[in-house]
């Protein structure tokens, strides 16, 4: 899970606090895995935390959707839009990923 904007913390894993947290943006979760994190939200507006399999974050199509989420917190600009997300298109049994970040 890769989190835009902000350097975050690992404080445990599976329950089990960790000695040393290290401050990083991306964390390799494995099935059947938790991490408890923590970051400051000193970097307002809103910022994108997915996993980086981007299979992970798809519909079934090209379109955004899975493991993503937008992190919008208090002092940043509102959003232009309701969504700038692009709706996604009906399924069509294609397995396209797409591209990017």
């Amino acid at each position: 899970m890769h989190l835009h904007g902000h350097d975050f913390a690992v404080l445990a894993k599976d329950g089990e606090p960790l000695k040393n947290p290290q401050p990083m943006n991306t964390v390799n979760v494995a099935p059947g895995e938790t991490y408890d994190i923590a970051f400051v939200a000193n970097n307002p507006g809103a910022w994108v935390f997915h996993c980086h399999e981007l299979h992970h974050t798809m519909n079934g199509s090209s379109q955004p959707g899975g493991l993503i989420q937008i992190i919008r917190y208090e002092g940043g600009p509102p959003p232009a839009q309701p969504s700038t997300l692009p709706r996604p298109a009906p399924p069509s049994g294609g397995g396209g990923h797409g591209r990017g970040h």
